[in-house]
């Protein structure tokens, strides 16, 4: 992993992981009822394999992990993009789309 460090990818995707699941907490609390569940359970399956991929990576492995949780980032933000990028959503998007990016660098140097 040439281009960013494990640690800083493991730290990037940590960062990301808390994000989507106080988004998903966010969007719950603002939209009560009317919450798209498929927004809010596809952040939190992001959420839960981008830890997995931290644990992954800190260990020097990771290709399946990293796999997965590039693909549930981008699920995620598909989903909120099919529901309508709303201010609490307006924050975890981008990263998402980041840390998809930086998982998909990081498998191509492996």
């Amino acid at each position: 992993m040439q281009g960013t460090s494990r640690s800083e990818l493991a730290a990037e995707l940590e960062r990301c992981a808390r994000l989507c699941e106080d988004t998903a907490q966010l969007y719950v609390e603002r939209h009560g009822d009317d919450v798209g569940t498929e927004v809010v359970s596809s952040l939190l399956l992001a959420a839960a394999a981008l830890d997995t991929a931290v644990k992954a990576v800190e260990a020097g492995e990771g290709t399946t992990a990293l796999l997965i949780a590039s693909t549930l980032a981008s699920d995620a933000v598909a989903a909120a993009e099919r529901r309508g990028l709303d201010e609490s959503l307006l924050r975890c998007v981008p990263m998402l789309r980041r840390v998809a990016a930086l998982c998909e660098r990081a498998l191509d140097e492996t």
